[in-house]
C-alpha cells in the first residue's frame, strides 16, 4: 500500500520586484545569457549535527512522509515500511514557494519553485545498491516511477532529476537514498541531450539512441550485458575511466511510462548485478547514477516545443565512477582509459560469470 501525501502547490505567476526583494535572502534561479545556463543563487545552510539517523526505522516522528511502500496495514510515519520518501532536509527547490519568472533588465530570474525529495531505499542503513535484493531495488524503481508520475501533475515542474550518490567526498556515509530533484526550468544537460536528439531526428528520421544500439550491439566490443529489455555498455566517447549506461532496446521517452512488471524485474536484476561487479571488481569507487528521462511534457511553455520528443529521445540510466575525478581541458572530457577496455573488464568481473 502506498500512503501520499502532499504539501499545496502555489499556483501564483507573479511576485515582488528585484528591488522589493530583501538582498539578504537571495534564493533564486539567474541566467547567464553569455553561456545559456542557469546558476542557483542561495545562502549556504547551517547544519546541526543530527546524531542518530533521523531515516532508519524507529524514527519515523521526525520526517514528514510523502509516500512509501508498506508491509500490511503498517500506518504512515510508523514502522513497517519497505521503501520511503520524505522531504529534503535543506531541499534546492521548494514546492511551497510562489513561482516567480523576471526580468531583470536584461537578465532572466525564475524563483526556485520545485521539489527536493529522499526516496528512502531499504529500511536497512549499511545497505547499497551492490547489497540489496533485486526484489528490494524493483520496489526502488517502482517508486522512482511514482515520484515521476505525482510530480508531473504539476505543470509549473519542468524537470525532474533522480540521482544517487556512493561514496561522494566530503559527505558522511549515510543511510541509503535517492534524490529526486524538481525544478521549473530544464536542467541544462537533459537541454542538450534533448536538442542533440532532436537534431539527429530531423536529419535522419530516427533515434540516434536506437541507431546507436544496434551498432554496438552488432559491433560488441563495448556491450558488456544483453536482457531481453536492455543493453549495458560503456559509451564510445565516455568521460571517465569507468562508465557504464543502462539503454532499453525497447523505444521510449520516460522511465515512468516505459515501466513495466516485466522490465522492472529485469532492470532490477541488471541494477544488482551491474553495482555488485563494479563493488568486487574495481575495490567498490564512489558513483554517481543518474536516470536520464523527458521533462514534463504538460509544461510546455512555446507552441511545438517537444514536437518530436516521443520518437526522438529515449531513457536511460548512466553510471559514472568518480565524477570529481574526471580530467577536462576546456569543457573536453580526457579519459584516460579506452572505453573498449573498461568494457572488456566488466564482461570478466560480471558477477555470475566464473572467475
Amino acid at each position: 500500500m502506498i500512503e501520499i501525501t502532499m504539501p499545496p502547490r502555489g499556483e501564483g505567476l507573479q511576485g515582488p520586484r528585484q528591488s522589493d526583494r530583501v538582498e539578504e535572502q537571495v534564493d533564486e534561479l539567474r541566467k547567464d545569457p553569455t553561456r545559456g545556463r542557469w546558476v542557483l543563487v542561495r545562502p549556504k545552510a547551517q547544519h546541526e549535527p543530527e546524531g542518530d539517523c533521523p531515516y532508519c526505522p524507529g524514527a519515523e516522528s521526525r520526517t514528514a512522509e510523502i509516500a512509501s511502500y508498506r508491509q500490511g496495514s503498517a500506518e504512515a510515519n510508523g514502522g513497517g515500511w519497505t521503501v520511503r520518501v520524505v522531504p529534503a532536509s535543506d531541499p534546492y527547490f521548494r514546492i511551497e514557494r510562489e513561482l516567480v519568472r523576471e526580468g531583470v533588465g536584461m537578465f532572466d530570474m525564475i524563483t526556485p519553485r520545485g521539489a527536493g525529495e529522499l526516496i528512502l531505499e531499504s529500511p536497512r542503513h549499511g545497505d547499497t545498491l551492490a547489497s540489496m535484493e533485486p526484489a528490494q531495488i524493483e520496489a526502488v524503481l517502482w517508486m522512482y516511477r511514482d515520484r515521476l508520475v505525482d510530480l508531473k501533475k504539476d505543470s509549473q515542474i519542468r524537470d525532474i532529476l533522480i540521482s544517487r550518490h556512493h561514496k561522494k567526498p566530503g559527505v558522511p556515509a549515510h543511510h541509503p537514498y535517492s534524490r529526486v530533484t524538481a525544478i521549473p526550468i530544464v536542467f541544462d544537460e537533459t537541454r542538450r541531450e534533448l536538442r542533440e536528439a532532436r537534431e539527429y531526428f530531423q536529419y535522419k528520421r530516427r533515434c540516434v539512441y536506437c541507431d546507436m544500439l544496434r551498432q554496438e550491439i552488432s559491433a560488441e566490443e563495448r556491450v558488456v550485458r544483453l536482457t531481453p529489455s536492455f543493453a549495458v555498455l560503456v559509451p564510445y566517447a565516455a568521460r571517465a575511466p569507468l562508465e557504464a549506461w543502462i539503454v532499453p532496446r525497447q523505444h521510449a521517452c520516460s522511465f515512468e511510462e516505459a515501466l513495466a512488471p516485466e522490465t522492472a524485474r529485469d532492470l532490477a536484476a541488471l541494477f544488482s548485478q551491474l553495482f555488485r561487479t563494479i563493488a568486487k571488481g574495481f575495490a567498490d569507487p564512489g558513483y554517481e547514477m543518474v536516470l536520464h528521462t523527458a521533462p514534463n511534457l504538460r509544461s510546455r511553455i512555446l507552441q511545438g516545443d517537444w514536437a518530436t520528443i516521443r520518437d526522438d529521445y529515449h531513457w536511460h540510466i548512466e553510471v559514472v565512477a568518480q565524477p570529481e575525478r574526471a580530467n577536462r581541458v576546456g569543457g573536453i572530457f580526457v579519459n584516460e582509459k579506452p572505453p573498449e577496455t573498461t568494457a572488456a573488464e566488466l564482461r570478466s568481473f560480471w558477477e555470475g560469470r566464473p572467475a
